[in-house]
């Protein structure tokens, strides 16, 4: 019969108490917590998933932030883009008022006063910026895009952002797409009465001839029709009015055509943001499955635990009272 002495009495006690009482903390770790992972021991497999999940979630609460700021910026765009149409379609209606012979000289100076202005306003909406950051100058958005002439200086790339991953969408338009038509016109009269310059101060004009009258590539800005328009109007020349007609018809289209664009890109940008909270709603459900305890069965365990650690105490104090007389009597 093999002797059991007294160390070892108390090491098994030690070990039967600490084992039940790391137990018993863990449990009373889960139950403040209620949940079933506290450190990635408990579940190494569903702790993978678990930062996998916590993963997603912040590059969807950096993709939120993302297609707030592109909605922000194709709002304001819309916006400019809308008054932008209403100052043309009234420059087109009183072009093709002055276009006939009823008005007098007097009457079109006065109407080419304020289409000075609309000018002015276009180019307002032009350097129109949100913030600090110009809408109309491509990627140089610290840039002015457009000087008092109408000169284009920014550049012609989109800013592009990323809504989700790998998932890229253009939130701006550049001044060359939108303030110029580009295309193979034959350099012919109407052509060149575009290039009028006028000096207001002493209501002088100059024609630049081009080098050729072959067809070539034609810049027209809606700055340069409009500067047109003013020209014809204050020179009292009906017929130079009627063919900017279809120009400033072109420059409509155009321009309701991008507003087209930015609205098809907002209802973009909105079906992506309601897919991204759908998939946070599946990653959060998930998550739950995963991570949360089941509570009922916690307390239960924790109950267990409990009742185990009193009898061990109870058991253990009976052991250590006893002493070599309790063995004598």
């Amino acid at each position: 019969m093999s002797r059991v002495s007294e160390n070892s009495s108390i090491n098994s006690i030690n070990y039967a108490v600490g084992k039940t009482k790391g137990r018993l903390e863990d449990l009373q770790l889960k139950g403040s917590t209620l949940k079933r992972i506290s450190k990635p021991s408990d579940d190494p497999i569903g702790n993978t998933e678990l930062l996998a999940i916590r993963s997603q979630n912040v590059d969807a609460g950096q993709y939120l932030r993302n297609l707030n700021f592109a909605q922000t910026q194709l709002s304001f765009t819309e916006n400019v883009l809308e008054e932008m149409t209403d100052i043309l379609v009234k420059a087109k209606e009183m072009a093709v008022g002055q276009a006939s012979n009823i008005y007098s000289p007097e009457i079109r100076q006065g109407v080419s006063k304020e289409i000075h202005q609309m000018r002015q306003q276009i180019l307002s909406l032009a350097n129109k910026r949100m913030g600090n950051r110009y809408l109309f100058a491509g990627q140089k958005v610290l840039t002015r895009p457009f000087d008092q002439n109408g000169q284009y200086l920014g550049d012609k790339n989109k800013i592009n952002i990323e809504v989700n991953k790998d998932v890229y969408v253009p939130i701006n338009l550049n001044g060359a797409e939108l303030f110029f038509s580009n295309g193979k016109k034959p350099a012919e009269k109407k052509d060149l009465e575009l290039s009028i310059d006028v000096d207001l101060n002493n209501d002088t004009s100059m024609i630049r001839k081009p080098a050729n009258t072959g067809p070539e590539e034609v810049t027209v800005s809606m700055f340069d029709e409009m500067r047109a328009l003013e020209n014809a109007l204050l020179t009292d020349n009906p017929a130079i009015i009627q063919s900017l007609l279809e120009k400033l018809d072109d420059s409509i289209d155009r321009v309701v055509t991008f507003r087209t664009q930015v609205g098809a890109l907002s209802n973009t940008i909105t079906n992506a943001e309601a897919n991204i909270e759908k998939n946070k709603l599946v990653n959060e459900a998930h998550k739950t499955r995963i991570e949360d305890a089941d509570v009922t069965e916690l307390f239960s365990d924790l109950q267990k635990e409990q009742t185990v650690l009193k009898a061990a105490y109870k058991a253990s104090s009976n052991l250590m009272n006893t002493n070599l007389m309790d063995f004598l009597r």
